[in-house]
């Protein structure tokens, strides 16, 4: 895992870019597509997410084995959040950007250990931007914890096992982007020699 530059002097204001996500109105957002964390085993129980860009079909074939990605609603309801992923992707080089998604996770909740796999997954690298976050928080990567910040941007390798924890009173938000970039590809397919 990395954290990654000053992410910082993009988002000019985080408290004014999670203000949207945490508002009262806004929280219905949340709750318009709900597949990735409902489907039985999921790993994400306790996140609720809005889907900036995802996969076309909500098929097993599509969200694993393609690499296409489209807009979807969120996208028009959460424009800065948009242009707030589309900007890191050029200030980390990215060649390509894949599904684009704001999590949240509930107080006292957790991301079951899990790794991520199929062509989508070798085809994109992870990135996680925290917007909003306490020290509560941990994220677990291949034996690794860390606690992610608000403001910063961190790169994992999301084909090894990784899972989380809020151990906080207030709800974790990342913005999750997923993009092609060289040099975090060379180095992710580097960390699996184990497989």
């Amino acid at each position: 895992m990395l954290v990654l530059g000053d992410p910082l002097s993009l988002v000019a204001n985080l408290r004014e870019q999670t203000k949207p996500l945490i508002a009262e109105g806004n929280h219905a957002l949340f709750d318009e597509c709900t597949h990735r964390q409902d489907f039985p085993g999921s790993p994400h129980h306790d996140t609720k997410a809005i889907f900036l860009r995802w996969a076309p079909h909500w098929t097993p074939e599509s969200i694993f084995d393609s690499t296409e990605s489209i807009d979807y609603p969120g996208a028009k309801q959460l424009p800065a959040h948009y242009a707030l992923a589309y900007r890191i992707c050029h200030m980390i080089g990215a060649t390509e950007w894949g599904r684009v998604m704001v999590v949240k996770m509930k107080p006292g909740g957790r991301i079951d250990q899990h790794w991520d796999g199929g062509a989508y997954a070798h085809h994109f690298d992870r990135f996680h931007l925290c917007l909003q976050g306490d020290e509560g928080n941990r994220f677990t990567c291949d034996g690794a914890t860390v606690a992610m910040l608000p403001g910063e941007l961190w790169w994992f390798n999301h084909q090894l096992p990784h899972s989380a924890h809020n151990d906080s009173p207030n709800e974790r938000i990342h913005l999750i982007i997923d993009a092609q970039v060289q040099q975090y590809r060379a180095r992710r397919l580097g960390e699996q020699s184990w497989q």
